[in-house]
């Protein structure tokens, strides 16, 4: 093998792994979206928690929201 043909090799290598590295990036992600989250007790503490597409973060954001709604309400109702 010359010197030639062993830089062609590991470039052609090079890229390989990035592209697979990638595609393993990307499955990773779309399959973490789709993952059933078990622990809907954690949303409170969760870090991902704006960003999170579950259904059951999605209720959580929405039963906060109103929660904070519903108590902003009682407290204009008792300042007036």
């Amino acid at each position: 093998m010359d010197r030639r043909k062993f830089l062609a090799s590991i470039g052609r290598g090079t890229i390989l792994a990035g592209l697979a590295s990638i595609t393993g990036v990307l499955i990773h992600k779309r399959a973490k979206v789709t993952e059933p989250c078990n622990f809907d007790f954690i949303c409170n503490n969760c870090n991902e928690l704006k960003s999170c597409k579950q259904p059951e973060a999605i209720i959580f954001k929405r039963n906060k929201l109103a929660s904070r709604r519903f108590s902003q309400a009682g407290n204009k109702q008792k300042t007036a």
